[in-house]
């Protein structure tokens, strides 16, 4: 008798076991995939599990990525309830899951069956393309369309995929089938990793090799020259990067040590995405090597589990920590830190009860993530507890800076960091509700959430994000839906439908469209009257403002509370700037377009325009700190010349950002001339929107 399918998201240790069963019967099919991984994207919800009648019959593991698509990783039904159409409603449960991406992708063997099975459940071949594990067959990468949404019709050139770098020792794992290590390491040239990262070598490696006896020796030799790519570097950088990777790891003891420092070196001048070796000693120094180099330094097991957030981190830097000279770790164990320093004992707060709410968090990490911030000098800076809630929300039930923070400089900047965006917790493409529960927050970070658009209700502080472009009449809708919902309180949705019932035609109402979009932040108000400009900058600056995508001086060591403030101040000669007080600003990054220029890369909202004499306007703005004296000398070359600071906040970075040509397509359809955006250039509403949402389209 045939039970009905029922096809869900796993939500216990037991169905996760099922899957893992499951996934063992066809391990040599699927290849290696870490415990640990399997475990992240249970907590994810990036597993689906197929049942009838009591059964585990089949799953599907995938992730989404940050061009909008579904990737799968395994799709898995077992002998026996095969030919039931399981795999196709798998497929379906993922369609409906994800309605808004652009498609389903996957890589499978041309020899295997499945790439016919595929066929049948209604994907189409994409590209080909060469296998890369030893007498790997030829690769086919299917997908499967889930809307309109423009899709790639080619995927990525493989120049675009991330480096990543073996040490010599994971490079022979991979090569030679004998050794214990085989298989883990072998799992980076899984098929479903083929065409997201290119596992290279540094020229170091065959050093490395000379040294080993024979015939492994030459056997390897051969094998790296035939089967493996070596990345190029150049010598200057290299040594550069090798002066700080000693400074770190200390003088070499021996050839050996000295081999891998370079191997390290050689990683982050070629920015590569990961460093992957199983040394452990190399492991030891990950954390200061991450946060003075920004290279990852990785096993095979911990690249694999970690990838998605590797290389979604290695594309999008938005306002990373860990460039900033700080770091975010999620807890495993409350024993890791002193919660000494976060517990509010004016208040009544007792460590013991602390210490028990933070261990029942952990007990249920599908439902809980706890992270820890710190840095180099201090492991303890905040705590951040954050539930997921079943619609979508984010619940953050504490929210801690370190007492001994609470009025510096610092303090005072984090603070604005976290209420501006709480690792993560709200800024992403889904709509999604947060709230603050804290009943002992950092005072701190209560002022900073109130000045950043959170709503106080119901003894909580509740944002809505609701990212896109809205009309009046949508965002109207939507808002009455969240209220008719009873999942956020009257007095949120209340704030912020008087804001979009306003009359923003007319002029005066700036103030009024600003305030809105902040409460929906990233969302954008398709209506009222914010000027639009387009100002050009300069890719040292933008690396220094809020682009962490250009950073190309990895030895430069900035002031933390500079690099992550959300708030900022750009100068400019009065007449290449905005002329208005508030607006909307899209970055334009000049320069070489190999280094990220030629394109309009993010959006902040201009909250300030002041003039003034160069000299006046550095002493009201220097707090920012980002410039030097000697900068606006450089550019202004008189200290009583005239300029214009450009205050801006709430800096949203373009995923994909949008080339100059795209952008004077954009203003020509809307009745301006084409521009080489050498000064500020106010554009139409309409374009703003138009070159907005050209920035959220998954093309290359």
């Amino acid at each position: 008798m045939d039970h009905e399918i029922v096809v869900r998201p796993i939500e216990t240790a037991r169905e996760l076991d099922s899957v893992m069963e499951i996934y063992r019967t066809q391990k040599a099919l699927l290849g290696f995939f870490p415990d640990e991984a399997f475990k992240q994207r249970a907590d994810a919800k990036q597993i689906f599990i197929a049942w009838s009648g009591g059964n585990a019959t089949g799953y599907v593991l995938f992730a989404t990525n940050q061009r909008y698509e579904v990737r799968i990783n395994h799709l898995c039904v077992k002998a026996e309830f095969r030919s039931r159409k399981i795999a196709k409603q798998l497929i379906a449960a993922l369609v409906a899951a994800y309605p808004d991406r652009s498609r389903i992708r996957l890589n499978c063997r041309a020899d295997y069956d499945a790439a016919n099975v595929y066929r049948r459940l209604g994907f189409s071949e994409l590209r080909r393309f060469p296998g890369r594990k030893q007498n790997g067959s030829e690769l086919i990468s299917f997908g499967l369309a889930i809307n309109e949404t423009p899709l790639f019709d080619a995927l990525d050139d493989p120049s675009d995929t991330a480096t990543v770098l073996c040490d010599t020792m994971v490079c022979i794992d991979i090569e030679d089938p004998n050794r214990p290590h085989h298989k883990a390491s072998s799992g980076l040239r899984a098929d479903w990793l083929a065409d997201g990262i290119n596992l290279k070598v540094a020229p170091e490696v065959m050093a490395d090799l000379g040294r080993q006896d024979e015939p492994l020796r030459s056997e390897m030799i051969s094998a790296v020259k035939n089967g493996w790519d070596q990345v190029a570097a150049d010598h200057l950088e290299v040594e550069q990067q090798l002066r700080e990777v000693r400074h770190i790891m200390g003088e070499p003891k021996d050839d050996s040590s000295a081999s891998d420092q370079r191997h390290i070196a050689i990683a982050a001048a070629v920015e590569s995405a990961a460093f992957v070796t199983r040394d452990e000693e190399i492991l030891s120094f990950r954390e200061p090597i991450l946060c003075s180099l920004g290279l990852r330094l990785l096993s095979p097991s911990e690249f694999i589990t970690q990838y998605d957030s590797v290389l979604n981190s290695h594309r999008y830097q938005f306002r990373e920590l860990s460039r900033s000279g700080i770091e975010r770790t999620r807890v495993r164990s409350v024993d890791e830190f002193d919660l000494n320093f976060f517990i509010d004992q004016t208040d009544g707060e007792h460590l013991k009860s602390f210490r028990a709410a933070l261990d029942a968090m952990l007990a249920d990490p599908r439902e809980w993530e706890i992270y820890r911030v710190h840095s180099r000098t201090n492991e303890n800076i905040a705590l951040i507890a954050i539930r997921i809630v079943c619609d979508g929300g984010r619940q953050i039930c504490r929210i801690r800076l370190n007492r001994c923070l609470l009025g510096t400089r610092f303090g005072r900047v984090l603070a604005e960091y976290l209420a501006d965006q709480p690792l993560g917790a709200w800024r992403s493409g889904e709509r999604r509700v947060v709230t603050i529960t804290d009943p002992c927050p950092s005072p701190l970070i209560l002022d900073a959430c109130l000045r950043r658009g959170w709503i106080p209700a119901d003894r909580s502080l509740w944002r809505i994000s609701l990212p896109g472009c809205w009309t009046q009449d949508g965002l109207q809708a939507e808002l009455s839906s969240l209220r008719d919902s009873c999942n956020v309180p009257e007095k949120v949705t209340k704030q912020a439908l008087r804001f979009v019932t306003l009359d923003h035609s007319a002029a005066g109402t700036e103030s009024k469209t600003q305030r809105l979009e902040q409460l929906i932040h990233p969302g954008k108000a398709d209506f009222g009257q914010l000027p639009n400009w387009v100002i050009p900058i300069r890719p040292r600056w933008a690396q220094e403002l809020f682009d962490f995508r250009l950073w190309d001086l990895p030895l430069l060591d900035p002031d933390t509370s500079l690099v992550i403030n959300p708030d900022s101040v750009y100068y400019k000669r009065p007449r290449n700037s905005p002329t208005a007080s508030l607006g909307r600003i899209l970055w334009y990054v000049s320069g070489d377009e190999n280094k990220g220029g030629g394109r309009v890369r993010a959006c902040s909202a201009l909250t300030r325009r002041v003039a003034g004499t160069v000299k006046i306007l550095f002493r009201e703005f220097q707090r920012f700190g980002v410039y030097e004296w000697r900068h606006l000398m450089e550019h202004f070359k008189d200290p009583d010349a005239s300029g214009i600071a450009i205050e801006f906040s709430s800096t949203e970075l373009f995923e994909n950002p949008v080339s100059r040509d795209d952008v004077n397509d954009i203003l020509e359809s809307h009745g301006m001339k084409r521009q080489i955006f050498a000064s500020a250039v106010a554009i139409p509403d309409a374009a703003f929107h138009a070159i907005y949402v050209r920035s959220l389209r998954n093309e290359t």
